[in-house]
């Protein structure tokens, strides 16, 4: 009976140094275990200059060829951009480049992509280009 209340107490401590661990690192179950959006250049709700593209950092890297990235102005209209490029340096971090600088204005984001999983997983933000 000893060993099994051990046992039991040794379990407890591992698990809430896990959640702990996870807590003091800001992470959560969903965004370590599953395909998400962690970040983005411009960021979600920033004013930034024109910039030469948008860059969205996974969580993991996606299936292949599963990523897309729709670029749409404040008109709706979708922005000219370049195919949705995966960057050398990181399997889970995709970019695209307007065709033409941008206007000042608000600017929607709209991504999808597939995780390991097999669910694909969509999302979209908004930044604005400020007048120079």
């Amino acid at each position: 009976m000893n060993a099994k209340r051990t046992m039991n107490a040794k379990k407890t401590l591992l698990t809430a140094g896990l959640v702990f661990a996870l807590g003091a690192t800001g992470a959560t179950a969903a965004n370590v275990f599953h395909f998400a959006l962690s970040r983005s250049a411009p960021a979600a709700d920033a004013t930034v200059g024109t910039p030469d593209e948008v860059r969205l950092w996974f969580t993991q890297a996606p299936q292949d060829g599963s990523v897309g990235i729709r670029l749409v102005n404040a008109a709706g209209d979708a922005v000219a951009t370049t195919e949705p490029t995966v960057d050398t340096e990181s399997g889970s971090v995709f970019f695209v480049k307007p065709n033409a600088p941008l206007a000042a204005g608000g600017y929607t984001v709209s991504w999808r992509g597939v995780g390991d999983d097999g669910h694909t997983v969509r999302g979209e933000f908004g930044f604005s280009v400020r007048a120079e």
